[in-house]
């Protein structure tokens, strides 16, 4: 398993892939899941998460993969989708503003805490960062690089491209500031008390 993460921000939408295609302590790989196409004045990106169990086998199952795909096309408004391997689609709004693909469970508690749709990008890149530090720090099929995009409302390209990888300095000073910050609240709790 892997992680990919969306949001679709009344800012703009993030895109958000880890670059591990094959699960297991001793068996991985990595490959940049994440796919930019500008064509004149069309945006679109999609991030694909190609489940391991999922894969081309020899034994003859199927491939089947889920996607995430979102972008704009000029005059029309922002859209993102999670596409599933049957070709059906969900896709975000108000209520949902981001999509998951993978190991979702660990990052998507910060998620559900932070993004609204008026949450700013710069923002929406902080919680998605804290979200894959989560991810990473609770589950080995998970792992860096991690390829993000941001792409800005009305803009028609994609504002900002970057891959943290291991050790990357403003991904490290995010996750010990959280570590730090979830500590010192978690001390500042109130006890709970209760009669025998």
């Amino acid at each position: 398993m892997t992680y990919c993460v969306a949001v679709k921000l009344e800012e703009g939408l993030i895109f958000a892939a880890d670059s591990r295609t094959h699960a297991g302590v001793d068996n991985y790989a990595t490959f940049c899941k994440m796919t930019l196409f500008e064509v004149a004045n069309q945006v679109a990106d999609a991030m694909r998460h190609i489940d391991r169990r999922d894969t081309p086998h020899m034994d003859g199952r199927p491939f089947n993969a889920s996607f995430i795909l979102g972008g704009r096309i000029a005059g029309r408004p922002m859209q993102l989708f999670r596409i599933y391997a049957e070709g059906n689609f969900i896709e975000a709004g108000i209520d949902t503003p981001f999509l998951q693909t993978g190991e979702a469970k660990y990052g998507k508690p910060i998620i559900d805490r932070v993004i609204t749709p008026a949450t700013s990008l710069a923002d929406g890149v902080k919680c998605l960062s804290i979200s894959f530090d989560s991810t990473l720090r609770s589950n080995l099929s998970v792992g860096m690089p991690i390829d993000l995009l941001c792409y800005e409302r009305d803009s028609l390209r994609a504002n900002l491209r970057h891959r943290f990888e291991p050790g990357d300095a403003q991904f490290n000073a995010i996750r010990v500031q959280w570590d730090a910050g979830t500590r010192r609240v978690f001390k500042e709790l109130p006890e709970l008390r209760w009669s025998a």
